[in-house]
């Protein structure tokens, strides 16, 4: 069975942030963030984790929430179940999924910001991928 990673690099380290990649077998990283930046750990900058990670590192926008999504969601303006309604509809609009084949993303992990999978977007873009592909299992690291 194919399986789907996903991972945030809040407050890991980068030596447990590789340990934890390397443990699992991951294939390759992509990079769902909108901006490949962070400000307080520079270690995650999208540049630096493409110099560490190499070819296993991909930057992958298509799956990022806009800006109007995510500062909805900052700012209160919107809640978390209108943040998932908006996301799960702008990857059915984006269709990201539309020349990718499943044996393609064995091992992949998605990588954003969060420390939990649990409100950030790459949970909702690994289920997306479930919906779209099966037999995909998610493993969120």
């Amino acid at each position: 069975m194919t399986k789907i990673f996903t991972i945030g690099f809040s407050g890991k380290s980068p030596e447990a942030f590789l340990d934890v990649l390397n443990a699992a077998r991951i294939a390759k990283v992509w990079d769902i963030r909108q901006w490949r930046l962070s400000t307080y750990v520079p270690y995650y900058n999208g540049d630096n984790l493409a110099n560490v990670l190499g070819s296993r590192y991909e930057y992958h926008p298509e799956f990022a929430p806009t800006s109007d999504i995510l500062a909805g969601y900052k700012d209160k303006k919107i809640t978390w179940a209108e943040y998932e309604k908006m996301y799960r509809e702008l990857l059915q609009r984006r269709n990201p999924l539309q020349n990718c084949a499943v044996f393609k993303l064995d091992r992949i992990c998605l990588l954003c910001t969060e420390k939990s999978a649990l409100q950030c977007h790459r949970r909702l873009a690994a289920e997306y991928i479930t919906e779209q592909l099966p037999d995909i299992e998610i493993v969120h690291l």
